[in-house]
């Protein structure tokens, strides 16, 4: 049984990139007893072991038309400090979280996106900033934003609705909402990295040249600095008791704007592969177009970054660098995630070129066999180090154990 001094956190979600990331951020403070209600699908990487032994889970298909009734038998009678909610792209299901917790809960956490600028005024300044989401009056320009962005639509109807809600609500109830931009770091699910990365480390066998669909400079966020933000903001609210950030809405993101073919040169400056002098050209049509998933630039992240909501974002080369460290290791790690990227650039980038991918494979292959022996062997360095620490009081034959290392907080 959870202690009762413990902040009781409901996540949509908690299984994926974001939410995983954020649930073990959590659990590592140990003072958040978490829920997690989502669709069951543990397979995101290590989320099996690293998160669902830690949490209560309940499967619940929020789009199911018994989400209320399932969600009602789950929590029963319960109440939560804060919901967050990584799930929602539709304003049906805050609708109906809303049904079973409004009078159940003190804060709503609602991720976002940056996409909710795509369907609203273009802004006269270079960067948009939180009070630039703003519709259009005019119903013709409403309806070709939201069919040219149906994703923004959503996403921005959903900020909407907890608004009014909250608005009118006679419960006690607030909202933070963070505006994300296109999400980097370890286990994403979309798998868009690892494409990116495994073109870069095999261009020597794969022989296409890297391919961008504009010059447009964007925003980019770390996943490991939304998760610790996440977490800092249920410090302060539930353990610091500050109201600070009671209804406000943020944009958070690294501070730096860049482009796509800018992302390209950091991984090969970082994989130390300059010498291949791998080409970036234009191609409007590309099959590969994951980054940015905006047309109107970057955002200004000037109020997040102030002194009293202290965002603190990882410089984008450090981001960069821990990102594919990480997954040099998946490919040792995670055979089957590594497949998939494999097959998924066989389709787009190879098409019938057997001849290459033959040569493609070999290759992956063997970065991944040698990748998991260098693991293994600084795995039994370390125990060396470790047994080779001890030392032993042969007067009272009792053991004491140097610390000699700490582990990294990822």
């Amino acid at each position: 049984m959870a202690d009762k001094a413990m902040t009781k956190i409901l996540i949509f979600g908690g299984n994926g990139f974001l939410g995983g990331e954020t649930v073990v951020e959590l659990l590592a403070l140990n003072t958040f007893d978490i829920t997690v209600v989502n669709r069951g699908n543990w397979k995101n990487y290590d989320s099996n072991i690293r998160i669902r032994p830690f949490v209560k889970a309940f499967n619940i298909d929020r789009e199911s038309s018994t989400a209320v009734e399932q969600l009602h038998s789950a929590i029963g009678n319960e109440h939560f400090d804060a919901v967050i909610d990584f799930s929602a792209y539709d304003t049906d299901v805050v609708k109906d979280a809303l049904k079973v917790l409004e009078d159940k809960i003190k804060l709503y956490i609602y991720i976002s996106t940056d996409s909710i600028y795509e369907v609203c005024l273009p802004s006269n300044n270079d960067l948009a900033s939180e009070t630039d989401s703003i519709r259009p009056l005019d119903n013709d320009e409403y309806e070709r934003f939201r069919r040219k962005d149906s994703y923004g639509h959503k996403k921005l109807k959903i900020e909407e609705v907890l608004l009014r809600r909250q608005s009118k609500s006679n419960n006690n109830w607030s909202y933070v909402i963070l505006r994300l931009p296109d999400v980097l770091g370890p286990r994403d699910s979309t798998d868009r990295w690892w494409f990116y990365q495994m073109w870069i480390q095999f261009y020597s066998s794969i022989q296409k040249p890297l391919e961008t669909s504009t010059q447009l400079r964007s925003s980019y966020v770390y996943v490991n600095d939304v998760a610790r933000y996440i977490t800092y903001i249920l410090s302060k609210i539930f353990l610091d008791s500050s109201t600070i950030f009671h209804n406000q809405i943020f944009n958070i993101g690294c501070t730096e704007i860049i482009s796509i073919k800018d992302l390209f040169t950091l991984i090969i400056d970082e994989l130390n592969l300059n010498t291949l002098h791998i080409p970036i050209q234009y191609n409007p049509n590309t099959d590969a177009d994951f980054f940015p998933s905006v047309t109107r630039g970057g955002i200004n992240i000037s109020k997040a970054l102030s002194n009293e909501f202290n965002w603190k974002p990882t410089p984008i080369k450090q981001v960069v660098r821990e990102t594919i460290q990480w997954y040099n290791d998946a490919y040792g790690l995670y055979p089957n995630d590594r497949f998939d990227i494999v097959k998924r650039i066989r389709r787009t980038l190879l098409k019938n070129n057997e001849s290459a991918y033959g040569k493609f494979l070999y290759e992956v292959n063997q970065y991944a066999t040698q990748s998991t022996i260098k693991r293994k062997r600084m795995e039994e360095e370390k125990k060396i180090v470790v047994v080779n620490s001890l030392t032993i009081n042969s007067d009272h034959g009792d053991y004491r154990q140097e610390k000699l290392f700490k582990h990294s907080d990822m």
